[in-house]
């Protein structure tokens, strides 16, 4: 195979006995990345790749749920990968877990509450976005009215459901972010040799 994307999930990996194919999935990430094989994982994809290379993931102090600045740091803002992106843009988030990174591994964005948004290796063809840039308006506007009330988060990084309906309508359409992010993390690989 010549790429793959591990996606988001509502499961834990400081909780795989709940959720026990996990420990499989990180397996195969590591061997997949071991054969240089690209891969890049989006929230629990990301966690996965940050935990496949030796990372820890947590439950974290603050969940994000809804739309946040994610802010690029110095190492961010001169990387293929980020290339036409402002210092600052907004993704959607949905997640209440975080990780630190393993060796090699370096991050090139942060929000308010987690350091890590969007990682990358130095030793191994992955990048892990921790936001959704994948998630198209309409998705998650599906996503809203079917959920129950009990999955969103209130609180400093989260509205409640109905704040986050209302954010949604008026944010711009997405498709953009995620096709710019996807051409430069092609671009990343092949600086790399990796595609």
């Amino acid at each position: 195979m010549d790429l793959i994307i591990v996606h988001g999930g509502s499961q834990h990996l400081w909780n795989k006995e709940e959720d026990p194919w996990l420990y499989k999935e990180i397996a195969y990430v590591r061997e997949a990345l071991e054969k240089n094989i690209p891969v890049i994982g989006f929230c629990l994809g990301s966690q996965i790749i940050a935990e496949s290379l030796g990372g820890e993931v947590y439950l974290a102090d603050e969940q994000e749920v809804g739309w946040f600045k994610i802010f690029l740091n110095l190492e961010g803002r001169g990387n293929i990968l980020l290339k036409s992106l402002k210092e600052d843009f907004i993704s959607f988030l949905w997640h209440s877990d975080h990780y630190s990174l393993g060796e090699g591994c370096k991050t090139l964005s942060f929000t308010e509450a987690a350091a890590n948004q969007i990682i990358i290796s130095d030793s191994f063809p992955a990048i892990g976005f921790q936001f959704h840039p994948e998630y198209t308006k309409e998705n998650i506007e599906t996503y809203l009215i079917t959920s129950d009330e009990s999955c969103f988060a209130v609180g400093k990084y989260g509205t409640g459901k109905e704040s986050f309906l209302q954010e949604t309508k008026n944010m711009p359409k997405t498709y953009g972010l995620f096709k710019v992010l996807m051409n430069n993390s092609i671009a990343w690989f092949k600086e790399r040799g990796k595609v």
